[in-house]
């Protein structure tokens, strides 16, 4: 079972490094256009506060990257020297944490139209809504990790 969890997590690694190089087009991307966007948040409070929510949606997802990364890492490495991490709060922290940047992106970026002869933007939106679509996957693998571990957590 052991070995399982291993390649399970490693999985995990590799979707995480998939969500982070998604995360990345989509922010090189969208600060193409932050120089506009910023001469226009002088005029404009609605430009203020979209762009600060650009910034806060992009950062709340590499965060959540960045987690599930070093998680599933440790876990890795813990399954296979058979040291007791706390597997079942980390799964758990991980599923939440990701939960709650799936919503905070979601709720911003799943109204944002494209916009014509701004193909840098509408490339950042098309990647950030990827990368929203891999974190509820990524999410799903970190619920699923925590049922597997309170499971085995009340089996044995």
């Amino acid at each position: 079972m052991s070995v399982l969890l291993e390649m399970y997590h490693a999985t995990q690694a590799c979707a995480s490094v998939y969500l982070a190089l998604l995360s990345a087009i989509a922010i090189y991307n969208l600060r193409q256009w932050e120089p506009q966007t910023e001469s226009a948040s002088r005029y404009s409070n609605t430009a203020t506060r979209q762009l600060h929510k650009t910034r806060t949606t992009q950062a709340s997802g590499v965060l959540a990257t960045l987690s599930s990364l070093v998680s599933s890492v440790i876990l890795v490495v813990a399954v296979s020297s058979g040291r007791n991490t706390k597997p079942f709060l980390l799964s758990a922290a991980n599923a939440g944490g990701l939960f709650l940047a799936y919503n905070h992106i979601g709720n911003f970026w799943r109204s944002r139209a494209t916009v014509p002869l701004a193909s840098r933007y509408n490339e950042g939106i098309r990647s950030t809504r990827q990368m929203l679509q891999a974190l509820g996957v990524l999410m799903v693998s970190w619920a699923a990790s925590t049922v597997i571990y309170l499971f085995r957590a009340i089996m044995y």
